[in-house]
């Protein structure tokens, strides 16, 4: 019988629990500057760090009368604790720091550069393990290839995985993807490995297995845009009531909209994408099912935003290619019933994405 599953707890929501075979690096931004000298900084490269970094450039040394070549300086990550390197030369030619990151300066009228002159700069992580993690739809890792590629997840200690999803993936419909699970980091016998029938637009697959490594290997020597992408890569449990919801639901679409007012109150509109959304109805759920549901809520709260973590939902467990991104409404609807169970109503919306 097919039965609703929620996928919320996510395993694999940490980069440097992944791993990919390839990525594409990083942007790196623009320097802001906190100077007083007349030099101009500038970053170039590409990032080839996993995670986004701000690097912090600051001017140690100002030489002889702090122009650019004599003046000296300093930097660091802002995540590390230390200057990472400290009386460098500035140069007219780029200097590396780290990560595929670089700066240079251009001369500039009067004194160029003065002691304590700093630059910070954001240097965007490579499209990969970060990508793969951060629940953002419009964030998606990149291959460099498409024949033979690989993301593989270490969970630290074996453990049950009854999940795969593969979100917003562009495989093509000659793609294989294969699901291997191990307890080293071994791959030419793993104890778990299981071809998936590719489903779109997440690639969804269910299993039963307990390991500590796991890979999923993934070839499409024909993708047309010579690599592969994806949103977000889960894996884990997923909770089924052990009712289901009633026959009768709701399935529509709603466009998300923006209002704006101007200075003279006229209040003009513009629609964004169409969101896929359910209205449920569980009814005489027992006490355990409405509390683990409400257990739910508690674990995709975000104390720090005050929102909601968004979660994957597969309405019928026998067609796992509908499963929805989204996110619930922001509270349960939870009415008793004589004999102690419960009739209860949860919304949930698909967290559109905008770079399509």
């Amino acid at each position: 019988m097919s039965e609703c599953r929620f996928l919320y707890e996510n395993l694999a929501s940490s980069p440097e629990a992944l791993a990919v075979s390839s990525a594409r690096p990083g942007a790196v931004g623009t320097p802001a500057p906190e100077a007083l000298g007349s030099a101009v900084c500038y970053a170039g490269g590409s990032h080839t760090g996993a995670q986004d970094q701000v690097f912090v450039v600051e001017i140690d040394g100002e030489g002889a009368g702090g122009a650019v070549g004599s003046a000296t300086f300093r930097w660091q990550r802002v995540s590390a604790d230390t200057w990472e390197a400290s009386g460098v030369p500035t140069a007219t030619a780029f200097t590396a720091l780290a990560d595929g990151v670089a700066v240079k300066w251009a001369h500039g009228a009067g004194q160029e550069l003065y002691k304590g002159d700093r630059w910070s700069l954001l240097a965007v992580g490579r499209r990969g393990e970060q990508p793969l993690s951060d629940r953002d739809r419009d964030t998606r890792w990149r291959s460099t290839g498409c024949a033979a590629e690989w993301v593989r997840v270490d969970l630290a200690t074996p453990t049950r995985v009854r999940a795969l999803v593969l979100a917003d993936h562009n495989l093509g419909g000659a793609a294989t993807a294969v699901l291997k699970g191990n307890d080293s980091d071994a791959w030419d016998a793993p104890a778990y490995s299981q071809a998936i029938s590719l489903t779109r637009p997440h690639l969804v697959h269910f299993l039963d297995a307990t390991h500590r490594f796991w890979r999923l290997e993934l070839s499409d020597p024909a993708n047309p845009e010579g690599s592969l992408a994806a949103s977000l890569l889960y894996l884990g449990d997923y909770f089924a009531p052990a009712r289901t919801f009633a026959a009768e639901f709701t399935q529509g679409a709603v466009a998300g909209r923006r209002l704006t007012t101007s200075d003279a109150g006229k209040v003009a509109g513009s629609a964004t994408a169409l969101a896929t959304f359910f209205q449920l109805s569980f009814p005489r759920l027992s006490p355990e099912d409405a509390e683990a549901l409400e257990a739910m809520m508690a674990v995709i709260h975000d104390h720090a935003s005050g929102g909601l973590k968004p979660i994957l939902f597969t309405p019928f467990s026998d067609d796992p290619g509908s499963t929805l991104y989204c996110l619930p409404a922001a509270q349960l609807e939870r009415r008793r019933l004589p004999g102690g169970r419960w009739d209860l109503g949860l919304r949930l919306e698909e967290v559109v994405r905008t770079d399509v």
